[in-house]
């Protein structure tokens, strides 16, 4: 076998038996290819992929800061139906008791509001159970359903009164209040009930809202059933505002039914009080029961967290509707507060004014009629009304002179700023 065959035998054999080529070894063709290197199956390798695409690495997304958000809160004091204004009330065509009336001179006011809350001191026991006023007080279904036209966003329903048709006129009322689409707070179906806090929402804020009476006129709670009113405790207080921020409230407010009627300055119980719940973390504070206005005031306090806020208190909003009259039971405010939330996220009353307001007395053709007029009352509207007769230079004199000294006595508490 001549040179050449042997080495083409060679050659297939080595590449028959899966062994590398030696590099010196030709074929005897010129320029061929180098043979490949064969790779045993276990061997690892990495294989050669294609460059990936060039992609531009985005530009990381531009967190927007937070805005500045602004929350006007409303407030007003008792709503009471003595037996004189079921009277103005009876719609005797209809048959049914209307309680508009009363309400429609201070809607145009209720319309700048974002939330609006008042305490509902009556019960809506149901008509089986007798509509009466005092001294044990059941109203007609049909204020809930007034409450909620003229702008109220949520009542407030721990009082003295809330016990006037016992267990029964409790739940009742929930239900008449649910059917109005009216949430509320301070008396309750169930423990389970009572332990989660009223939170109202607008614009971004959020406002935990409790609740608190002082008692039910000796009315005593059913056995086992606590939950019913929620009667003031320093320590529920405390553990109820605790609640209030795990639920997310900005701020937390709680109305208070306290002190004693009549009296125009708050008592010691009452500051006491007021100061339990700053303590507490509470922010504002709405005081009812003494069915006059007491003043309010500023504070600056040290949370527990070290940082300082300011609070508010107003010791007592007066009667927003009833038939009492005279020494200023007939008059009250709409308490109208300013909460602001920075980019920073604390959230704060920044301001706090006062629409003082006077529950007119009249009769047309023998019916009475009771109407909530916000102060002053402006004479020019008087002239454009010619219906409002009712108004006399007297009565407007009167408005007057509430309007004024409301406005001087809410912020008497206030320190005098300095003269320069």
């Amino acid at each position: 076998m001549n040179g050449v065959k042997i080495m083409a035998v060679v050659l297939a054999c080595l590449i028959l038996s899966g062994c590398a080529v030696p590099a010196s070894v030709g074929t005897g063709e010129k320029n061929a290819p180098a043979p490949q290197t064969a790779v045993p199956d276990n061997a690892e390798t990495t294989p050669e992929l294609p460059d990936p695409p060039v992609v531009s690495e985005p530009e990381p997304a531009e967190t927007e800061p937070q805005e500045d958000r602004w929350l006007t809160l409303m407030v007003v004091g008792d709503i009471m139906v003595h037996d004189e204004q079921l009277q103005a009330a009876w719609d005797e065509q209809r048959k049914s008791y209307d309680f508009a009336p009363s309400f429609a001179k201070v809607i145009p006011i209720f319309q700048e509001a974002d939330i609006l809350i008042g305490n509902l001191e009556t019960t809506l026991a149901g008509k089986e159970r007798r509509y009466t006023g005092y001294p044990e007080f059941n109203s007609p279904e049909t204020l809930a359903e007034t409450l909620k036209q003229a702008g109220f966003t949520a009542v407030t329903t721990a009082n003295n009164h809330s016990l006037d048709r016992r267990e029964a006129g409790v739940l009742h009322t929930l239900d008449v209040l649910d059917q109005a689409g009216l949430p509320h707070t301070g008396t309750f179906r169930s423990a389970e009930q009572r332990n989660e806090p009223l939170i109202l929402e607008k614009n971004g804020i959020r406002i935990g809202v409790l609740a608190y009476t002082y008692g039910t006129n000796g009315i005593p709670l059913p056995e086992g059933k606590p939950y019913l009113v929620n009667l003031y405790d320093q320590a529920l207080l405390k553990g109820d505002a605790a609640r209030a921020r795990e639920l997310g409230a900005d701020v937390v407010a709680v109305a208070l039914h306290f002190g004693a009627e009549y009296q125009r300055m708050p008592n010691s119980i009452q500051r006491q009080w007021v100061d339990q719940c700053f303590a507490a973390g509470v922010d504002i504070v709405l005081g009812s029961h003494p069915h006059v206005v007491q003043p309010y005031e500023w504070r600056t306090v040290t949370g527990a967290d070290g940082v300082q806020r300011k609070v508010f208190a107003i010791y007592s909003l007066g009667n927003f509707i009833s038939a009492q009259r005279g020494d200023y039971k007939d008059a009250g405010v709409i308490l109208r507060l300013v909460l602001h939330k920075g980019t920073d996220g604390r959230t704060a009353v920044e301001e706090a004014k006062v629409v003082p307001t006077y529950v007119h007395f009249y009769r047309t053709g023998g019916k009475r009629n009771y109407v909530i007029y916000p102060l002053p009352y402006a004479q020019e509207a008087v002239g454009q009304n010619k219906q409002e007769t009712h108004l006399t230079p007297q009565v407007l004199q009167k408005m007057d002179s509430i309007y004024k000294e409301i406005q001087r006595h809410v912020e008497s508490l206030q320190p005098k700023e300095k003269a320069s």
